[in-house]
This record gives structure tokens, C-alpha cells and sequence, in this order.
């Protein structure tokens, strides 16, 4: 009888003697297919890089002859410079340890009938609730027993190995993981104010794994960006990063002192399993309720606490542009020049927000165009705005121009006859001729955008002639 399958990604080095234990070797990406061919009544896996103790099958085999739906094997991992990864070793605290979705393969043994259903499982939301239906009873060797080497080392003994990568250095650096990279994310900002506060005095590097260009060109001001590349070891004297990305990747290591930067708040961690894998020299929260709130969810209670950095960054700040546009949504209005102007403001990094007040709701994926439904009276909103902008084929007056002129708020529009006869001009107007919406013309339109920004601030003093008006008096009304 086979009671262990021993699953090896690539080969073994280490010979098997006993009749008890089958290895299968998968050397292509076959794992599920040899989970199924299993013989064995639990399931072990290896890779051919990692270090293992001479031993290490027959304590496995030995583990086997007890009853458990899955196994956790103490480990370490040749991790940094300084020092392996230090993990919890106390059997009471791995006893009902678990994996969880993405958790390393080779830490665990699987009675092969619960592996069959984990293996089924793809939706990462249904992974964690089914493993404690399925793996209902679990064990745990504290006894550390396997060494995970990462790709790329050559491994020497236990704890040694040499690098058969490029080796980068890096005074102060700063991990920027995945999913770290929006616009808005808290992280961004706080990288910012380190570069507004420290950039001009130390030499800093992020080194990321995505960034959109608009957080790349931002970052740059401040920080040497380096996109990190798998087949670089960077070696950094101190290097930083957040509790969102606790384990850096494999080919970053940390000569001097490594810190772990602490934004999360109590939601988060509710959300994540307690942390044991203790790879940092310094846990730092950055408020005295996230110092607070940290607590016994990472390996050690003693959490420093440094206040978030802050300099306004004076030479970035613009002002903000306020346009208003009110008009039936139709073509002859050109809602679709809005959206072109719109658009070229976002990538020209504009700072602005578009109010158009409708009768037609639309999406749009400009980031500072708002749709807004038809008010009875949009004069305040006009009187609040720096420009009143109507694009239209065709007017034969434009009340919302006249109401814009009223409380002497600059117009933008296209060059109309209606407007001539309103007495606007391009010394008291922003007049865009049609062609300048053509495709062909888009630099001069991206001109009068500049403009408006610039001229955002220029004080017009409208005066409508009364007179305009008198024939009512003689036509109609008497």
C-alpha cells in the first residue's frame, strides 16, 4: 500500500527507498494530471530548487500513518542577506493552519480525496470558506524541515547559496506592488510627500510593478523609478514598504534594515489572516489608532508609530477651471465638441470640472465632465463659473450667453452672427472657429484650451445695450 505521493516540479536529487511512498514528477504544467494518478492516500510536493533534510521523507511518511485532511510543514525561506524568514515554530500555533488562496503548495500534506476538491475550486471568493468545509481536520510539524530556495539561486547548503542573477544596488528603496498604483490610492500620496520632504536630501528608488504613466511622470519629479525586472536581484541598505504588499518578491534583498509602513485600519485586517512570517526589522504605523489597531495582527506587538510626512507641493498646485454649458441636447448644440474639449483637457492635465446641465443623461468617461439634470434657474452656477461655453452649429440669440454676460461671466463660442450682434468679440470672448474641432486642427483647439486655463482669472466687464430691447415696446406690449 502507497500511503504517500511525493509530487516533484522538476527533479529530486534525494533517493527513495521506501515501498510506501510513490514521486511522481511533473515537469511540465501537469500538476492537476498528477494529482489525479496519485497513488498515494496523501500528497506531498517539492521543488527541485528547494532544500530538504535527509530525513524528510521518512518524517513525512511517519506524519502519514496519523489521520488529517491536510498538513502544515513548518518552513523557511533563504529570504534576505541578513537572515532566513522567521516563522512561528509553536505546534500550538500551526495546528489549525490552513492554505489559503495562492499559499505555497509545498508546505502542506493533502489527503489526496480533499485535494481532488480543492482542485476544482478556480473562483478565488469560494477558495477560503470551502477549505474549512473541506479540510475539517488539520495537523502541523513544527519541526522545520524544508527550506524554499527562490528561482534563480544555486543552492550551496541549508542557508547558503550563490546568485546566478545581476546583482542591483540601491542606497534607500521603497517596493511599489501590485495593485499600489491608482490615482487616488492613499500610497501614492504618501510617496509623494516623501519626495516633496526627502528627495532634495537622500538619493530614494521605487521600485514598482505597474505604474500608469500619469503616477510614473508624478513619482519621477521625485524618485529614480525602476521597473522591476525577474531576472535582477536588487540589493538595497534600506528598503520600505506597506502591509498591503507583506512579502516582497523573492529577488529583493536587504543588507541594512527593512521597514514595514502600516496605513490599514481595522477593516482591513479583519479581511486577512494574522501574519507569522516576521521578514521585517521595523513594523512603523503612521497614526497612533493604526499603531493601535495593528496590534496582534503581525508577529510582533512592538509597532513604532511615525506621523505621514506633508509639504504642499507649490509648483504643482493649479487652479481649478469651472465651466458651465446649459442647452437642449441636440445636434445643432454639439454635445459631441464638449466631449472633444473634454477630452483633450484630461490629457493635457487640465484641472477642471464641466457642469452640462440637460435633458439627456449620458455616460462619459472624461474625468471632469458632469451631466446634471436641467434646473429652472442655472444663474447661480453660472455666476459661480469662469466660463459659460456654448459650441453650437447655429443660434439665433443664446439666452444662457446673455444670462453669462449678466453677472459678467467669460463666454466661450463659436463664431456666430448672434454673437457679433451681442458685441463679443476676441477681446472680451474666447471665439473658436468650426474648423478647429476638425481632427487635423486639434493642436490649435489644445491653443484655446491653454488660453482658457491661463485666462481663467482675467477680470470682463460685459455691458448689454438696453436698447436692443426697445422694439418690444412699439411690437408687442404697449
Amino acid at each position: 500500500m502507497i500511503d504517500l505521493t511525493l509530487i516533484v516540479l522538476g527533479n529530486l536529487s534525494k533517493k527513495n527507498e521506501d515501498k510506501n511512498i510513490e514521486i511522481i514528477y511533473d515537469n511540465g504544467d501537469k500538476i492537476n494530471d498528477c494529482i489525479k494518478n496519485a497513488k498515494g492516500k496523501y500528497i506531498a510536493f517539492i521543488k527541485e530548487e528547494d532544500n530538504i533534510k535527509n530525513n524528510y521523507l521518512k518524517l513525512l511518511l511517519e506524519e502519514c500513518k496519523k489521520d488529517f485532511d491536510c498538513c502544515f510543514i513548518n518552513y523557511t525561506v533563504n529570504y534576505n542577506y541578513k537572515n532566513p524568514m522567521k516563522i512561528a515554530t509553536e505546534k500550538s500555533e500551526l495546528s489549525n493552519y490552513k492554505p489559503y488562496y495562492g499559499e505555497y503548495i509545498w508546505s502542506f500534506i493533502y489527503k489526496k480525496e480533499c485535494l481532488n476538491e480543492i482542485i476544482k475550486i478556480e473562483n478565488k471568493n469560494e477558495f477560503n470558506s470551502a477549505v474549512e468545509q473541506i479540510f475539517k481536520k488539520t495537523n502541523a510539524i513544527n519541526k522545520i524541515i524544508y527550506y524554499h530556495n527562490p528561482s534563480g539561486r544555486r543552492l550551496i547548503k541549508d542557508f547558503q547559496y550563490s546568485d546566478v542573477k545581476r546583482n542591483e544596488y540601491y542606497k534607500n528603496a521603497i517596493y511599489m506592488g501590485l495593485g499600489c498604483n491608482g490615482c487616488f490610492n492613499g500610497y501614492i500620496s504618501w510617496l509623494k510627500n516623501i519626495g516633496r520632504c526627502f528627495s532634495d536630501k537622500y538619493d530614494i528608488t521605487i521600485l514598482y510593478q505597474e505604474m500608469p504613466k500619469k503616477t510614473y511622470d508624478d513619482l519621477s519629479k521625485y524618485f529614480r523609478c525602476i521597473k522591476v525586472n525577474r531576472n535582477i536581484n536588487y540589493v538595497c541598505e534600506r528598503f520600505a514598504t506597506t502591509y498591503s504588499d507583506f512579502f516582497y518578491p523573492k529577488n529583493m534583498f536587504v543588507t541594512d534594515q527593512s521597514y514595514m509602513f502600516i496605513h490599514g485600519n481595522m477593516s482591513d485586517y479583519e479581511n486577512v489572516r494574522k501574519f507569522y512570517d516576521d521578514i521585517y526589522d521595523h513594523y512603523v504605523a503612521v497614526s497612533k489608532i493604526a499603531q493601535k489597531k495593528a496590534k496582534g495582527y503581525f508577529p510582533t506587538d512592538n509597532i513604532e508609530c511615525i506621523f505621514n510626512p506633508y509639504k504642499l507641493d507649490k509648483e504643482a498646485l493649479k487652479p481649478h477651471l469651472r465651466l458651465i454649458s446649459a442647452f437642449r441636447y441636440s445636434q445643432i448644440k454639439r454635445p459631441d465638441r464638449v466631449e472633444k474639449m473634454a477630452k483633450l483637457m484630461d490629457e493635457m492635465d487640465i484641472p477642471y470640472t464641466w457642469n452640462l446641465f440637460t435633458d439627456t443623461k449620458e455616460n462619459t468617461s472624461n474625468s471632469g465632465l458632469i451631466y446634471r439634470k436641467r434646473v429652472p434657474n442655472p444663474l447661480p452656477y453660472i455666476a459661480d463659473s469662469d466660463y459659460l461655453v456654448l459650441l453650437s452649429d447655429s443660434e439665433s440669440m443664446g439666452y444662457c450667453v446673455i444670462e453669462a454676460m449678466s453677472v459678467n461671466t467669460k463666454v466661450v463660442v463659436t463664431p456666430l452672427e448672434a454673437y457679433d450682434e451681442l458685441g463679443l468679440n476676441d477681446d472680451n470672448a474666447i471665439i473658436i472657429p468650426f474648423d478647429y474641432f476638425e481632427t487635423k486642427n486639434e493642436d490649435k483647439l489644445k491653443e484655446v484650451i491653454l488660453r482658457m486655463y491661463n485666462e481663467k482669472d482675467k477680470k470682463i466687464k460685459y455691458k448689454i445695450d438696453e436698447s436692443l430691447w426697445e422694439d418690444y415696446n412699439n411690437v408687442f406690449i404697449k
